[in-house]
């Protein structure tokens, strides 16, 4: 039998699978990170990634904890400290301070390939880690003790695979891993703007009849939007002029940000929400987006993936410390229990807070514009929802 050439293999090096990636090899596990390509590591000062993320505290600690958020911050990043909800029915507004949790920030902000620049910039420097690029998964076979994958060009064997490649997962679809979900007749927007006024550190969002609007604070005083709408409308939306987009953008946000000027393209996608009910197979593991796709309604989606990351590290480490097989049903379903649950009530919340504030009954409107107002006279509450919005418990 061959031996194996790594201990773990991870397919997939974005955010989830880089960070995974670090958490193993920076305490002496050997992995082997496979992806297509390696992350842009130049980019014009005035170009802007529409892929961003709102990282909570608890994951803005976590890539603290790697050594890898200095190199964040020297490359852009924007601190949030309040978010500010309302509805376009009535008078209801929320708002949420990072001061109610007794905390400087609520988290940040961050272009998805700047997150992801630092963390290969870790792994280059880890003797732990192999990078295979310019190559991708052909294919994988799995057996007691290990598992065996074919790469375009050669062929390596591991203790553990681990399949970080999105809501499209090779790794999930070759496992037989069954994946679940529906489609939201909904697509996002997504778009960099300058406003005319401060964004303050604070993420607005804005319930519409169709959708919510959510303007996230970015860099260089910019804002990143996600415009979730229906497919006709957000058609229309794209097939405007520049200038006419801002100008329904700006309406659209009760001009709280003041017009905008838009940098770059705009872009569309469709949302969905998606979920397997199994995690693993025979030495084979999924996280991030390969198990759960939400909607981006509170931007959570790359927080649930580096909380997989986390927890996949830990119960891997535990093993190999206590000389156990680091890929074994026990230790792979002892993972799934410890994510399973906080995946599924996030799920859950998102999909309920969707279907409530799209609801049309003016009975439903009203109830749902008056709790929110009630909510921001209730400092215990708020407390408590601040801290789940910093990613804790």
């Amino acid at each position: 039998m061959t031996s194996a050439t790594h201990q773990v293999a991870i397919v997939g090096g974005g955010m989830v699978g880089a960070t995974l990636a670090c958490l193993l090899a920076d305490k002496g596990v050997s992995v082997a990170l496979i992806d297509a390509a390696e992350p842009s590591q130049q980019w014009a000062n005035d170009d802007y990634d529409l892929r961003v993320s709102a990282l909570t505290l608890s994951s803005v600690r976590l890539l603290k904890s790697l050594g890898v958020w200095a190199d964040i911050q020297q490359l852009g990043q924007q601190s949030m400290q309040k978010m500010f909800v309302w509805d376009h029915f009535g008078s209801g507004e929320l708002l949420i301070d990072s001061a109610d949790a007794g905390e400087v920030d609520m988290g940040s902000v961050v272009e998805n390939r700047i997150t992801v620049r630092a963390l290969w910039n870790k792994l280059r420097s880890l003797e732990n880690c192999d990078l295979f690029t310019s190559t991708q998964l052909l294919n994988f076979s799995s057996d007691d003790a290990g598992v065996d994958i074919q790469l375009c060009s050669q062929q390596i064997r591991v203790e553990l695979l681990v399949g970080a490649d999105g809501a499209h997962s090779k790794i999930r679809a070759l496992s037989h891993i069954e994946d679940y979900g529906w489609d939201y007749q909904q697509q996002a927007i997504v778009a960099t703007v300058r406003p005319t006024m401060p964004h303050q550190q604070t993420a607005w969002q804005r319930f519409l009849a169709e959708g919510p609007l959510a303007l996230l604070p970015l860099r260089d005083g910019l804002i990143s939007i996600v415009w979730s709408t229906t497919p006709a409308i957000s058609e229309e939306l794209l097939a405007l002029s520049d200038e006419a987009f801002c100008r329904e953008l700006s309406v659209a946000s009760e001009q709280k940000l003041g017009d905008f000027e838009l940098l770059g393209a705009r872009a569309a996608f469709p949302l969905k929400m998606q979920f397997s009910t199994e995690y693993s197979q025979q030495r084979v593991v999924l996280i991030g987006d390969a198990i759960h796709s939400i909607h981006p309604l509170a931007g959570q989606g790359a927080n649930l993936g580096l909380k997989d990351a986390q927890s996949l590290a830990e119960v891997v480490l535990q093993a190999q410390q206590k000389g156990r097989d680091i890929a074994s049903q026990q230790v792979l379903k002892r993972y799934e229990r410890q994510r399973k649950a906080d995946n599924l009530v996030m799920m859950g919340v998102m999909d309920a807070l969707k279907r409530l504030f799209t609801a049309d009954a003016t009975a439903v409107q009203l109830i749902r514009s008056s709790g929110m107002s009630l909510l921001n006279k209730l400092p215990l509450l708020k407390k408590q929802i601040c801290r789940y919005a910093m990613g804790f418990k």
